[in-house]
């Protein structure tokens, strides 16, 4: 018995031991994670700020204290890349893309199921495909392929977006058309939205047209992400101006996440229908549209914008005619639908409604488009008295003097036109070579032939094209008796229009008197 006792104290010991070894053994392993996670979360924000090479130095840091960590890998083969991006000379991009390769075949073989790590095979085995190439144009066998790496990481993540479109890149640049095609149609079928970033590719061409549209039809057949699918094809559809088919789409799109229908949507459908000429269908989704929008007059100028442009304008007053029964809106609306009826050449009701606006609370453009009506009834005294108006309400307008100038340069009232000339120089965005050209005129017609000279110069520096600012110029300097410059200045306008019978004539004349 007393030996059997004897020998427990020794059991006990060892099992402490050994505890204390795993203890011990595992403290090790425990805080050689620690140290590598501090490394690779150092590393992490030296990317964040773009120093590359420090980040590099913690992430092999990182991988000595836990050579088993895939992500580790990863990061490394990306860091690489990247640096191998920043490289001016071919060599250097060449041996760090091959670095980057080297770690991203490390985190592959710990694990082989990662998607993100085949990607970047699949990147950095295209990238030295590249660059051997341009350091070896004269081998014919290229000992690079990423193909394999592409479809490996599109296996391993089948609805992968990025790695479905790099590859397309690819096979375009390779003209693999058939495999092309094939990717296309398969990211029409995952992904129907890609088709707003692949109708900015170089390879967005009829042939991918068709092999998306067949995607997206099978993305509608297995309802794939039904109301993407259905715009993607009504967008499609709509760029070949298949216009009922654009609507039949867009129709069936609004039908799904119908929380999702907006002002934007309805507005975009009415734009399908009134370009297939079927303006109530048009007008019932504009106003669908206008009764969820917060935004009302900044949607109705879209609305406006586009009536105009499709040259639809007696469809335009007609709408406005109900928009103002349905809707309590500002003067901005009136203005608009004024303009649409000068347009239309009602200057009569557009009159009314300009003059309605003004005894409400009057506005600079309401009295601008009542010159404007004036101008084209050529009621110049009319013309002056608004347009002085509008200047008066907002006086930073340059297009306001400009008219203002011209309506008085009409009533032969040159000293203030010429003044408001000058405002309207003063106060454009941009220096305007027709402006200078204008006062020209001005100072031309009241003798100052000096002033002339200096804003047709002025027109010459900003249009130094334009053969009749030359032209105009020398006519200026024959006035002030520089016929030496004025022949200057028709040599320049002769070079720029060689055909122009009468700066040949006057030349001719010029050299003959001087």
């Amino acid at each position: 018995m007393e030996r059997i006792n004897s020998s427990k104290p020794i059991a006990h010991r060892a099992i402490c031991a050994l505890i204390l070894l795993l203890f011990f053994f595992g403290f090790y392993q425990l805080s050689l994670r620690l140290i590598s996670q501090i490394q690779y979360h150092q590393a992490k924000n030296l990317l964040l700020k773009g120093y590359y090479g420090l980040a590099v130095n913690h992430l092999n840091k990182a991988a000595h204290y836990q050579p088993g960590d895939y992500k580790i890998q990863v990061e490394l083969g990306n860091t690489c890349y990247k640096l191998a991006e920043l490289k001016t000379d071919a060599e250097g991009a060449f041996l760090l893309t091959r670095k980057a390769k080297d770690h991203y075949l490390k985190s592959f073989q710990l694990n082989p199921l990662d998607a993100e790590t085949a990607y970047g095979l699949a990147k950095g085995e295209a990238r030295l495909e590249r660059i051997y190439q341009y350091l070896h144009p004269e081998k014919k066998d290229n000992p690079y392929n990423p193909l394999p790496w592409f479809k490996q990481a599109i296996s391993l993540n089948p609805n992968g977006m990025l790695n479905h479109y790099v590859m397309a890149r690819y096979l375009y640049s390779h003209d693999k058309e058939k495999e092309l095609l094939s990717v296309v149609r398969t990211m029409a079928q995952i992904y129907p939205s890609v088709h707003w970033y692949l109708k900015k590719e170089a390879f967005w061409l009829p042939p991918a047209k068709d092999a998306f549209k067949a995607g997206l039809q099978q993305a509608i057949e297995k309802n794939t992400s039904n109301r993407d699918a259905h715009k993607a094809m009504s967008y499609l559809l709509a760029g070949e101006k298949d216009w009922p088919g654009a609507i039949s789409h867009y129709r069936q799109a609004l039908q799904y996440r119908v929380n999702q229908n907006n002002t934007k949507a309805y507005i975009h459908l009415g734009r399908l229908y009134l370009n297939n000429g079927q303006f109530e269908e048009a007008e019932a989704s504009f106003f669908k549209g206008l009764d969820l929008s917060r935004t009302k007059e900044k949607d109705l100028e879209r609305l406006y914008y586009l009536y105009k442009k499709e040259d639809y304008t007696e469809k335009l007053y007609q709408f406005y005619q109900q928009v103002s029964r349905r809707f309590n809106l500002s003067s901005r609306m009136d203005i608009l639908t004024a303009q649409s009826l000068v347009d239309l050449k009602r200057y009569y009701q557009a009159q009314q409604i300009l003059i309605d606006i003004n005894q409400k609370e009057p506005t600079a453009e309401a009295y601008y488009w009542l010159a404007r009506i004036a101008k084209e009834e050529e009621d110049w005294d009319s013309m002056e008295l608004a347009i002085q108006k509008a200047t008066v309400f907002d006086p930073t307008n340059s297009e306001y003097h400009l008219l203002f100038s011209r309506a008085l340069k009409r009533l032969r009232k040159l000293d203030r036109a010429e003044r408001e000339a000058g405002l309207a120089i003063k106060h454009q965005i941009e220096p305007s070579p027709w402006l200078f050209s204008h006062r020209a005129w001005i100072r031309w017609d009241r003798k100052n032939y000096s002033g002339a000279l200096q804003d047709w110069k002025s027109a010459i520096k900003l249009k130094p094209g334009r053969a009749s600012f030359y032209a105009h110029a020398a006519e200026v300097c024959r006035r002030l008796g520089a016929l030496t410059l004025a022949i200057d200045y028709y040599q320049q306008a002769i070079k720029l229009d060689p055909d122009n019978k009468k700066y040949q004539k006057r030349y001719r004349e010029l050299i003959a008197d001087s």
